[in-house]
């Protein structure tokens, strides 16, 4: 019996890379050990507003094996390029060679089953009179032409007139008389064609593994021993979840999605956290900041929530924490490689995102700009907003505050005296009114704009003011990360929880208590930007060493250190998020 050898769990962490839309996953209830597999070719494409990739859209056809008209059983193995389908006859090879061509290869005499139900109106499957045929649905916005380039392909897809679609596509593609399989499958937006040739499998392999190679050695950070065995996992769960422009896309440079289930959108605030993660790569880490400012509204500064190649979502945004990133790779960036020109202009960018929230966000007029909505806290049932909107609180404050600093650092830089000078005064003057409204001699609180509802609660946005740096006073510091450092309330064995572990409203859910991991770095980043170096290791090396056991799920159960992305409530696997993984670089490349 063969078993595999798994470079990732196909369960946890779909298959893909830079570039593509096409994934390879199992379902469910599909596991990557000899005969236990449930394995789909999928698209992580976007259908429309609102959350890509659930489950029920992006699964588009089943993989099995047959030889002799009998089904094969197998085990999967994969590399950072492949995925091979071990079987005791033999083995089928995959790689996604090119943005839109995913191959199959095989030279011992396997037959490839790809079987798709197709319950969506106007699901069609053509012949394309070549040998080739076009499989279309609308549902999961695929267009995919399958090309028998070696062996030849025996279709079973049936036309149901009255149902205006075909009901399945069961195609199998067969060997040829020397045992070889070469299938090609390609994506098109438009019309398809299919091509006079196609790439060797061989030499495609091996280019996609020099792309993820070249990748992971000029941008992500070298990691301490402990932690080197994760460098190759969390490196390609990043490059593998990367957007690239493209024609008709809306992705304008290269940007990083958070999963290739459910969230496949490119969110904003974390592109700030993988620019901090990449900051080895000064070039890159500053195009991954600058990204977000692509979609910038000139006239109001706002930026979105999040992009995908058909969508920008002005509805709502999440917290403004550009600031805390651009202080970040001012201090670590080789700041010689960006040209004054890239500096001037966010710059700009970031002076305008830094208006836009005292005039657009600041209801009362009181110099404290509030949240208007919870998807603008980043934590969506943070306690915090239990008392509704508008919400005023030491956070957004905080990050302001560290955006005004790293504008007049930036300011310096760029020459320009008196606007640094300024933003100086910015800084110190919101410093000082957020003090004075938030800090009650022990501990932060928050309020609800117009009516001052207090808000004292246990979440983790009370100890996020940290990242003020030198502009929160020490004894407030002192206070902070001792009542932080309460083992077991507020930080366990894997992490600080998103709500403490004695409040009254710890329930495990998406912020409630599970730990996050942006919310987990900010506070890290605090802790290292007040000074207390060791307190900063010993929070990160909590989370890596967690996140390197239990794996790169964005939610962490706080007294289990397992992964809790069923806290979320919507999906029945938890799956892997290259924001976490680029969190565990940010920490453990740097702060650990």
């Amino acid at each position: 019996m063969t078993e595999g050898k798994r470079f990732i769990s196909l369960h946890s962490a779909p298959f893909g890379r830079k570039g593509s839309f096409f994934i390879v996953q199992q379902s469910d209830i599909g596991l990557d050990h000899y005969g236990a597999s449930d394995l789909w070719v999928g698209t992580t494409r976007s259908t429309g507003y609102g959350y890509s990739g659930i489950e029920t859209t992006n699964r588009v056809m089943k993989i099995t094996l047959e030889k002799d008209g009998k089904p094969v059983p197998f085990a999967v193995s994969n590399t950072p390029a492949e995925i091979i389908l071990e079987s005791d006859q033999g083995a089928v090879r995959l790689c996604i060679s090119e943005h839109r061509l995913l191959q199959f290869h095989s030279e011992d005499g396997l037959s490839l089953v790809l079987n798709a139900p197709l319950t969506a109106f106007h699901a069609t499957v053509r012949d394309m009179l070549d040998g080739s045929w076009l499989l279309t649905t609308y549902m999961s916005a695929v267009n995919w032409l399958f090309v028998p380039v070696r062996g030849a392909c025996v279709m079973d897809a049936p036309y149901d007139w009255r149902g205006m679609r075909n009901p399945y596509m069961r195609g199998t593609w067969v060997p040829d008389q020397n045992g070889v399989l070469d299938v090609s499958v390609e994506e098109f937006e438009l019309e398809t064609k299919r091509r006079s040739s196609y790439p060797d499998y061989g030499a495609s392999a091996a280019a996609v593994l020099k792309d993820f190679e070249q990748y992971r050695d000029t941008c992500f950070p070298e990691l301490p021993d402990e932690y080197k065995k994760s460098r190759d996992a969390a490196s390609w769960m990043i490059w593998s979840h990367t957007r690239t422009p493209a024609p008709r896309s809306l992705i304008k440079r290269d940007m990083v999605t958070m999963m290739h289930q459910l969230f496949g959108q490119c969110y904003c605030w974390q592109q700030a956290f993988q620019a901090m993660a990449h900051c080895k790569n000064a070039d890159f880490a500053w195009s991954l900041l600058q990204s977000v400012f692509d979609y910038q509204n000139p006239e109001t500064g706002q930026i979105p929530d999040h992009i995908d190649e058909i969508n920008i979502t002005f509805l709502t945004f999440k917290p403004p924490i550009y600031g805390v990133a651009l202080n970040w790779l001012l201090d670590k960036c080789d700041l010689s490689v960006i040209s004054e020109e890239r500096k001037a202009l966010l710059y700009e960018e970031v002076s305008k995102l830094y208006r836009f929230f005292f005039e657009y966000r600041d209801g009362d007029g009181d110099g404290l700009p509030e949240y208007h909505q919870c998807d603008e806290t980043g934590c969506e049932d943070t306690s915090m907003c239990m008392k509704g909107f508008p919400l005023a609180c030491p956070e957004l404050a905080a990050y302001l505050v560290s955006m005004a600093d790293a504008l007049s650092r930036l300011a310096t830089l760029l020459g320009y005296s008196e606007e640094a000078k300024a933003w100086d005064g910015e800084a110190a003057a919101l410093s000082d009114r957020l003090l004075k409204a938030f800090w009650t001699g022990e501990r932060f609180i928050a309020f609800r704009a117009g009516t001052k509802e207090l808000v004292e609660t246990g979440s983790i946005s009370f100890f996020t003011p940290l990242v003020m740096g030198k502009r929160l006073p020490k004894h407030i510091a002192d206070i902070l990360i001792r009542d932080l450092f309460t083992e077991n309330i507020h930080i366990t064995p894997y992490g600080i929880p998103s709500e403490a572990l004695d409040s009254p409203y710890f329930e495990h859910g998406w912020s409630k208590g599970t730990i996050q991991s942006p919310t987990m770095g900010l506070v890290v980043l605090g802790l290292a930007a007040c000074g207390r170096v060791e307190e900063a290791r010993d929070a990160a090396r909590r989370y890596v060493r967690t996140v390197q056991k239990s794996g790169f799920y964005h939610m962490i159960d706080p007294l289990t250190g397992l992964g809790n992305d069923k806290a979320i409530g919507i999906n029945n696997v938890q799956y892997w998020a290259a924001w976490t993984a680029g969190v565990f670089a940010l920490l453990a490349g740097y702060l650990c």
